[in-house]
C-alpha cells in the first residue's frame, strides 16, 4: 500500500522512488523456503553488501534489525557507497560479496561484460509521486508539452532517471531527444534551479515535498507514472561466479531481503527505524516521508522492462533476457 508524506521534509539527499507495497506474483518461480541450516547449512556465514545511503536499500538495515539474516544464519556487514558504479570493481574483485545498485547500470557494466551479473533479489520500484518534474513558481512550464527544448539535471546521465521519463514523455506527446540533462549533484540542484541552469527539476522525495512546501514548486510530471508506473529501480546482485560457489548463501539472503519487505508492507515503523543509521534522513521526517515500493518476491517481466528500454535507447549492444540472470525465487 502507499505511505503517507510530509510537508516537513527537509531538502535532503535524493531518497529515490518508493511506497511499501506487495509485488506482483506474475512471472516469478517459487521453490519450498526451508531454512539454510535445514537444507545442509551456508558455503559461509559473513558476507559483506555494498549498500547506498538511500531509503531504496532500506530491506537490507530492516533485515539487520530485525534478525532475518541471523535466522537464516547469516551475519550481513553493509559498506555504504555513493553510487553504484563505485561498488562494481569491488564487486569483480571480490572486495564485496554482492552489492545494492539501479539496474540500468549493472546492466550496462554485464553488457560490457565488465562483469557476468547474477541477481538475487529485487529491490525497490518507483512510487506514484514519489519522484516528480517540477518547475518554479515563475516558470513560464505550465505542461508537459512545455518541457520541449528545456534543460532538466539528473543524478547520473544515461541512468534510469533518464530512462524512465523518456516513456512517460513519449505518453504525453513530448519528444524525449529534445531534453537536454545536465548532470547535477543532490546537493546542488536547488542551487542550479534557483540561479536557472536548470529549466525544471527532477526531484525524488524527500525533496518534492520540500520544494512545494519552500519554494512553491508545482509538479508538471510524474516520472514514475503511464508506461513507468512502478518502474524497477535497484536490487541486490552478485556476480555469477560467487552464486555458482554459494548459492546456498545466495537462496538465504533472499528468503531474508523478501521476508523484510513483507514485514515493510504493513509497518512502516519499521522502516522509519532504520533510515536515520545510513541515510541523512532524521527520525522525525523518516516517521512521514514517502517510502517506495520494496520487493517482497521477484518478476522477471517487470524487469525485463528495463533492459528492453536501454536496448530501444541504443544503451545496449543487445538483448538481455533478464529472466536468465535472476536466482529462483526461494520464498512466498
Amino acid at each position: 500500500m502507499r505511505l503517507g508524506r510530509s510537508a516537513r521534509a527537509a531538502i535532503i539527499g535524493f531518497a529515490l522512488t518508493l511506497g511499501v507495497a506487495a509485488c506482483s506474483s506474475a512471472g516469478t518461480t517459487t521453490a519450498a523456503p526451508p531454512s539454510a541450516a535445514a537444507a545442509g547449512g551456508l558455503e559461509k556465514t559473513q558476507i559483506k553488501v555494498a549498500t547506498l545511503p538511500a531509503i531504496d536499500s532500506a530491506a537490507l538495515y530492516v533485515a539487520i534489525d530485525q534478525g532475518l539474516f541471523e535466522k537464516e544464519g547469516l551475519e550481513v556487514t553493509p559498506q555504504v557507497v555513493q553510487a553504484a558504479p563505485e561498488a562494481i570493481p569491488m564487486l569483480v574483485k571480490g572486495e564485496i560479496d554482492a552489492m545494492f545498485g539501479n539496474y540500468v547500470s549493472m546492466f550496462a557494466a554485464h553488457d560490457k561484460q565488465a562483469l557476468k551479473l547474477r541477481i538475487l533479489a529485487e529491490g525497490s520500484r518507483a512510487a506514484p509521486d514519489s519522484l516528480s518534474i517540477m518547475a518554479l513558481p515563475d516558470s513560464p512550464i505550465r505542461t508537459p508539452k512545455d518541457l520541449e527544448g528545456k534543460t532538466i539535471n539528473v543524478n547520473v546521465l544515461r541512468n534510469f532517471q533518464e530512462l524512465a521519463l523518456a516513456q512517460v514523455l513519449k505518453a504525453n506527446n513530448v519528444d524525449p531527444a529534445s531534453i537536454k540533462y545536465v548532470q547535477v549533484t543532490f546537493q546542488n540542484i536547488m542551487p542550479s534551479w534557483k540561479g536557472g541552469q536548470i529549466d525544471a527539476a527532477y526531484l525524488g522525495e524527500p525533496q518534492v515535498t520540500a520544494a512545494i512546501s519552500t519554494m512553491g514548486a508545482r509538479k508538471i510530471l510524474d516520472p514514475a507514472s503511464g508506461p513507468a508506473a512502478e518502474f524497477p529501480i535497484s536490487g541486490y546482485v552478485s556476480t555469477q561466479e560467487w552464486y555458482d560457489e554459494n548459492p546456498k548463501v545466495a537462496a538465504a539472503f533472499q528468503r531474508a531481503i523478501h521476508n523484510a519487505a513483507k514485514l515493510m508492507e504493513n509497518n512502516r515503523e519499521v522502516v522509519a527505524k532504520v533510515l536515520p543509521n545510513f541515510t541523512q534522513i532524521d527520525a522525525a521526517t523518516a516517521a512521514t516521508v514517502t517510502f517506495p515500493y520494496f520487493s517482497s518476491s521477484d518478476n522477471p517481466v517487470r524487469l525485463q522492462r528495463v533492459a528492453d528500454w536501454m536496448l530501444e535507447a541504443k544503451w545496449l549492444s543487445k538483448a538481455i533476457d533478464v529472466k536468465s540472470l535472476m536466482s529462483p525465487t526461494t520464498s512466498g
